[in-house]
């Protein structure tokens, strides 16, 4: 068989779209996915720029295939991008693209191939909408009983026998729980749309450690916990960070090691500096991980164990944080030798350092 016909029939039974392009940005090939996708003819589109078509625009900029190609000078690449077709419909496409170059570097033109993904963007946008609506409207409910149960503690609707207290207590312990799900769920859902930037500024890791360590020495000394902290004299432990944030995750941290820590256990934090990096590290004697778990540990929603009461959304969330401050977590672990959990934070951040 030809050749020109095995890559006449290849390019057109590919299911993706196909566009080659050449250096100028005009259209060379363009198989049947690509018509169907997007609305043009294959004999509309030959021999024109596929800028002014697909772009709106004679602007190099606007084009993916252009932009990554002139600026960035690599091989292929993944990425998604938006295509107006011939109705003048945006749609959201998954893009992986191929430019071409000579032997000696000069760009001769590209591969386009193209899915339409419209339809699970819009459901992706739904679902994060609906998960955010859910969590937010069960939580107004969630504090309204609580502050009633509060009052009904406090003898404000008449004197509590032991029996109806604790029933109280019952309820109100649950809803707490309830609580910390749904602000999990909340922070997620933020999170995945997106809405989270850390605000950066000066954050001094261990007066933060030491003031979560006395909030949890009364939960700690109910399972006769040991707390110790190990911060060499002197240490400078200030980073540029968002401090609520790395709060969360500090929290996270330490109500897990105590969670999980057995009675008369001992829990370390302790703080290395390392380069331009601050480590803290949070060792524990606990039950610790088996190896099957450990590679899906940070993974939103995982839970190790079926009777975990948590989200499975703590670990993730505190992960999240920690890359959109440029730094890393990660987990050794062994079960019935307890776990360390380290987190590496840069002092600075790239922008600091060219500022200064």
């Amino acid at each position: 068989m030809d050749k020109g016909k095995i890559y006449e029939m290849i390019i057109n039974n590919l299911p993706h779209g196909f566009s080659l392009v050449d250096k100028d940005g005009i259209v060379t090939e363009f198989n049947r996915s690509a018509e169907k996708i997007t609305g043009y003819r294959r004999s509309e589109v030959i021999g024109k720029s596929h800028l002014e078509i697909f772009h709106g625009s004679s602007d190099k900029s606007l084009c993916p295939l252009m932009q990554y190609a002139l600026k960035k000078k690599k091989g292929a690449d993944f990425l998604e991008s938006t295509l107006t077709r011939k109705t003048g419909e945006t749609l959201y496409l998954s893009v992986t693209i191929f430019p071409i170059y000579d032997d000696d570097g000069s760009f001769l033109g590209g591969v386009e191939l193209f899915r339409d993904v419209t339809s699970q963007k819009k459901e992706e946008r739904e679902r994060k909408n609906i998960l955010s609506m859910f969590a937010h409207d069960m939580k107004n409910p969630v504090v309204i009983s609580r502050g009633f149960l509060a009052r009904l503690l406090s003898n404000k609707a008449g004197m509590v026998n032991a029996t109806q207290r604790e029933y109280c207590e019952t309820i109100d312990g649950e809803l707490k729980r309830l609580h910390e799900l749904i602000s999990d769920f909340l922070q997620f859902s933020r999170f995945e749309a997106k809405e989270y930037v850390p605000v950066f500024s000066l954050f001094n890791l261990e007066r933060a450690l030491a003031e979560h360590v006395e909030s949890l020495r009364i939960e700690a000394d109910k399972k006769n916990i040991n707390i110790e902290l190990d911060i060499p004299s002197g240490l400078a432990s200030e980073v540029s960070a968002d401090g609520s944030m790395v709060c969360r995750v500090i929290s996270n941290l330490l109500d897990n090691a105590v969670k999980y820590t057995n009675p008369g256990g001992t829990i370390t934090i302790a703080i290395a500096d390392k380069d331009d990096q601050l480590i803290v590290s949070v060792k524990d004697t606990g039950v610790g991980i088996s190896s099957e778990h450990l590679p899906f540990i940070f993974d939103a929603f995982y839970r190790v164990g079926k009777d975990s009461k948590g989200s499975g959304l703590g670990l993730f969330i505190a992960k999240t944080i920690v890359e959109a401050h440029g730094g890393t977590i990660w987990v050794d672990s062994a079960p019935a030798k307890g776990s360390v959990f380290s987190v590496s934070l840069p002092k600075k951040r790239s922008e600091d350092t060219h500022s200064s």
